[in-house]
C-alpha cells in the first residue's frame, strides 16, 4: 500500500476516536472530561482534515493514483464529515434537519456515481464539490474551537464573567456558527444541484 493510500486509511482509523472523543465525555457529566473530550476532538479533526490535504497530492505528484483512492478518499471524507454533523446534532449544536437533508444529498450524489460507475463513467469531483467541502470543513473546526474555548471559559469559571457578558460572548458564538452553518449548507445544496445537472444523462441513461 502506498504512503498515500495510507494517510487516507489512517484518516479513518481515526473516526471512531474522534467520535468517541466529541461524544463520550457529555455522558460522564465531567466539566473537566468534556473539555479535555473537546480538545481532542479538535485535534483528531485537525489531523485528519491535514491527512485529506496531502494524500491526493503525494498520489498525483508521484504518479501514485490508484483506484483505492479514488474510491476511499471521498468516502472517508464524507464518513469524518457525517459522523462530526451527526454528533453536533446530538449535543444539540445543530438543528437536525439541516443535517439530515445534507445527508440526503451525499446519499443522492453517491448514487448518481454509483449509477454511473455501472455505465463505465467517472463523474469527478466538481469545483463546488470542492468548495463545499472546504465549507464544512471550516464550520467544523470552528465549532470545535468554539466549544473547545467555551468549555474552557466554562472550567476556569469566566464564562460568567462581567466582560464576557456584557460583550455578549454566547449571543456572538451562536451567529457565527448559524451563519457558517447556512453558508456550508447553501454550497453543499448548490453543489448537489450542480451534480445533478451536469450528469441528468447518467439517470436516462439507466431509464
Amino acid at each position: 500500500m502506498n504512503l498515500a493510500n495510507k494517510l487516507t486509511i489512517s484518516r479513518l482509523i481515526m473516526v471512531p476516536f474522534f467520535m468517541f472523543a466529541l461524544l463520550y465525555p457529555e455522558s460522564t457529566q465531567d466539566a473537566k472530561t468534556i473539555l479535555v473530550g473537546r480538545i481532542a476532538a479538535l485535534l483528531i479533526f485537525i489531523a485528519a482534515s491535514i491527512t485529506d490535504l496531502y494524500d491526493g497530492r503525494i498520489a498525483r505528484k508521484r504518479g501514485i493514483v490508484t483506484n483505492f483512492g479514488k474510491l476511499m478518499d471521498p468516502l472517508v471524507d464524507k464518513i469524518m464529515i457525517l459522523t462530526a454533523f451527526i454528533g453536533f446534532v446530538q449535543l444539540r449544536i445543530f438543528p437536525a434537519w439541516v443535517i439530515i437533508l445534507i445527508l440526503s444529498r451525499e446519499f443522492l450524489i453517491t448514487g448518481l456515481r454509483t449509477i454511473a460507475a455501472t455505465q463505465n463513467r467517472t463523474i469527478g469531483a466538481s469545483k463546488w464539490g470542492k468548495h463545499k467541502l472546504i465549507w464544512q470543513v471550516i464550520l467544523i473546526i470552528t465549532t470545535l474551537s468554539f466549544e473547545a474555548i467555551r468549555r474552557i471559559f466554562e472550567y476556569i469559571h469566566i464564562w460568567e464573567d462581567p466582560l464576557v457578558l456584557e460583550y455578549n460572548f454566547d449571543i456572538w458564538y451562536d451567529i457565527i456558527l448559524r451563519v457558517l452553518l447556512a453558508m456550508a449548507f447553501a454550497i453543499t445544496m448548490l453543489s448537489g444541484f450542480y451534480y445533478l445537472i451536469e450528469n441528468i444523462d447518467v439517470i436516462r441513461t439507466e431509464d
